[in-house]
């Protein structure tokens, strides 16, 4: 697993209405620790140690991002058995990218603070 040095938050993912903050940032970590093998196989406890959460909440999580298409989780089996072997996580790039469009017009250079001036 390749070490993590940052976090880079996607504006598609930044602005994204639909995610809450800790989905924003699982998010954020798959899309970067996919990145040279396009899948991410970090366990809940490696994230939940990184995002400050339990695993099991890392677990709720995924499976929100999984249900809102998102990404797609495929598991492997230990044979003859119902205990996971290995989980590979992928990202639908398509549907993060949805967001592109609407999100574009949202952050300007100073939209914040011209917002502020017309109230």
């Amino acid at each position: 697993m390749q070490k993590l040095k940052g976090l880079w938050i996607p504006v598609e993912v930044l602005l994204n209405k639909d995610l809450s903050d800790k989905e924003k940032i699982i998010l954020s970590m798959i899309l970067y620790l996919s990145e040279e093998t396009k899948s991410c196989f970090a366990s809940n406890k490696y994230i939940a140690s990184i995002v400050n959460v339990t695993a099991n909440r890392v677990s709720k999580i995924i499976s929100s991002l999984k249900d809102k298409e998102y990404i797609k989780v495929k598991l492997k089996y230990k044979t003859d058995s119902k205990e996971i072997e290995q989980r590979k996580i992928t990202t639908i790039v398509e549907n993060i990218n949805r967001y592109n469009s609407k999100s574009q017009e949202s952050i300007e250079t100073n939209n914040y603070l011209d917002s502020q001036k017309q109230q």
